[in-house]
């Protein structure tokens, strides 16, 4: 259990100006985003009717951060990271309001989403890495925990609310008027980031330009076990486990033959729990190890239950539970990475876990939809569940030997 004296306010983060800006800012885009993803989740189901289709879309939004996201977290090193945020976003609010043209007049196949799905990842994997590291230049290490739950809890509170806009928004006006909405709300964002002051970005020095510094990135990566051991457990969990986007969809449309009205439930119910999951982890002061360990068998064991639920509104809880695990597991793991890693190399480890974390997703979205076209989407679940429960358990047992190392008698 966390001691008392590593818990502290799980909002005290908002306390530094520019931190508070940039929240305000991901909490509007963030609900855009997921306004589009239901809206393009729909539209691909509607039209197609296969779990293929579906992952094929979604994994090509993923496909520049895993081919680019090493190399853009060596930008972020050396390259103002507001300015970088302000022209990523910048360039995905074009894609998505391209996005939203195409659809208004017709142009909605499976390649036409799928091509701007890439190109909206293009985006994303410069806008990623740079943020994931630009919180630490506005929070001190200690408000660090605190700065990702809440994070974690702006993209799946958003979620939550972005999923039920969406649900409401198709039933009402169509999939279109949702691409618009997410088109504007990258507004919020980038007048956050223009309002930020220069004072308040903590005085990182940027690393000078010069040749093999992604190399580096990856030999420091590899031999601190600190940082390789985090890393490695998010690429197990990230390529089998976090693939919602596909799996909520096909849950609600094929396991339980429902409409969009089931659909939005399910993300929302799940945005709702990873929401309480990362403000829980907020409330830290220090990510260890342990925590990362029980949070993915919680995780696992949940996602084994959610596999076998016969009940839609039993599956509903159960999707809450496990979303509320997983993001106790991906707000400490970030955390954790954070707090050991020597600032000179962030920019660079933020990167490689984007890579695991989201970039992984292709992989995983291929993995899971073929699982679930073949046989079912509770087979796409029941394979995260192994990969998550396993994880936990390596975890559990690499504390267990390291505590059991350090407090072992001397011999005399």
């Amino acid at each position: 259990m966390t001691n008392a004296s590593e818990r502290a306010g799980p909002f005290r983060a908002l306390r530094v100006r520019g931190y508070r800006l940039l929240f305000i800012g991901q909490v509007l885009s963030v609900i855009g985003t997921w306004t589009q993803n239901i809206a393009i989740a729909w539209i691909v189901l509607r039209d197609t009717h296969s779990a293929s289709s579906l992952g094929v879309v979604v994994a090509l939004q993923f496909v520049p951060l895993l081919v680019l996201g090493a190399w853009a977290g060596t930008i972020a090193d050396h390259t103002d990271k507001r300015r970088l945020l302000i022209a990523a976003n910048i360039g995905a609010a074009l894609v998505a309001l391209a996005t939203a043209l195409l659809v208004t007049n017709g142009q909605h196949s499976v390649e036409v989403l799928g091509g701007m799905s890439l190109l909206m990842g293009l985006t994303s994997a410069f806008e990623v890495p740079a943020r994931q590291s630009f919180t630490a230049d506005l929070v001190g290490l200690h408000d660090l925990p605190s700065a990702i739950g809440l994070n974690g809890a702006t993209m799946t509170g958003s979620r939550m609310v972005g999923s039920a806009i969406g649900g409401l928004l198709i039933a009402a006006l169509g999939a279109s008027a949702c691409l618009y909405v997410n088109a504007g709300s990258f507004l919020a964002v980038i007048i956050a980031l223009a309002m930020i002051r220069s004072s308040e970005i903590r005085g990182v020095p940027v690393t000078p330009r010069q040749r093999g510094q992604l190399m580096e990135g990856l030999r420091y990566a590899r031999r601190d076990p600190e940082v390789r051991f985090p890393l490695a457990t998010m690429a197990v969990i990230g390529t089998l486990a976090l693939n919602s986007v596909v799996l909520t969809p096909l849950l609600a449309r094929i396991t339980f033959d429902a409409g969009p009205e089931l659909f939005a439930a399910f993300s929302a119910v799940s945005g709702l729990g990873a929401m309480l999951g990362a403000l829980y982890a907020a409330r830290r002061t220090h990510a260890t190890v342990a925590a990362i360990g029980r949070a993915a068998v919680a995780g696992g064991v949940l996602l084994f239950a959610l596999a076998a639920a016969p009940w839609a509104g039993l599956a509903v809880a159960l999707l809450g539970a496990s979303s509320f695990a997983l993001a106790l597991y991906i707000s400490s793991t970030n955390a954790r990475l954070q707090q050991v890693t020597d600032s000179a190399f962030r920019g660079r480890i933020m990167a490689l876990y984007s890579v695991l974390f989201l970039g992984s997703t292709p992989i995983g979205s291929l993995i899971v939809s073929g699982a679930s076209q073949a046989s079912s989407p509770r087979v796409g679940v029941l394979i995260g569940a192994v990969a998550t429960l396993g994880a936990g358990v390596v975890a559990l047992a690499r504390e267990h030997e390291t505590r059991t190392r350090v407090t072992a008698p001397v011999p005399g």
